[in-house]
């Protein structure tokens, strides 16, 4: 039931950051209170969960230090799932994620059609490595 809800978390951010851009920071919100509440009623907060929403805090301070460049709701989305997921969970979901992006902006850029500035949404991505991460 878990990873139902972390997948459909996932599709619908994914299917906005697609469209708009943005994340929904509604579903965001509502998905890190569930999960804190979670972790506070089955005892998993901890240093492992402090690690956890230390990377989504790190794509927060990234976002702030480059002034958007990196979007502060995938930052926000990275921290909503660190209430779930262990440390190394996330940091699979999150380097999967990283790493088939990369090899998508590549692809982007050997296109002779795409400019070097267009932006990539990253939530679509998170979801391919949270899906690589359950099938690994």
């Amino acid at each position: 039931m878990e990873q139902v809800c972390i997948l459909t978390f996932l599709g619908v951010n994914s299917w906005k950051d697609i469209r708009t851009r943005e994340v929904s920071l509604l579903t965001v919100g509502i998905f890190g209170i569930v999960g804190s509440v979670r972790a506070c009623f089955l005892g998993t907060i901890g240093i492992n969960w402090l690690a956890a929403a230390g990377i989504g805090g790190s794509v927060i301070v990234l976002g702030i230090v480059s002034k958007g460049a990196v979007g502060i709701g995938d930052g926000l989305l990275l921290l909503a799932l660190g209430t779930v997921l262990s440390f190394g969970e996330l940091l699979t979901t999150f380097l999967l994620g990283l790493l088939c992006c990369s090899f998508w902006g590549i692809i982007l850029l050997v296109l002779p059609m795409n400019g070097k500035k267009k932006e990539i949404p990253l939530v679509p991505f998170l979801l391919l490595g949270y899906i690589g991460g359950l099938i690994y």
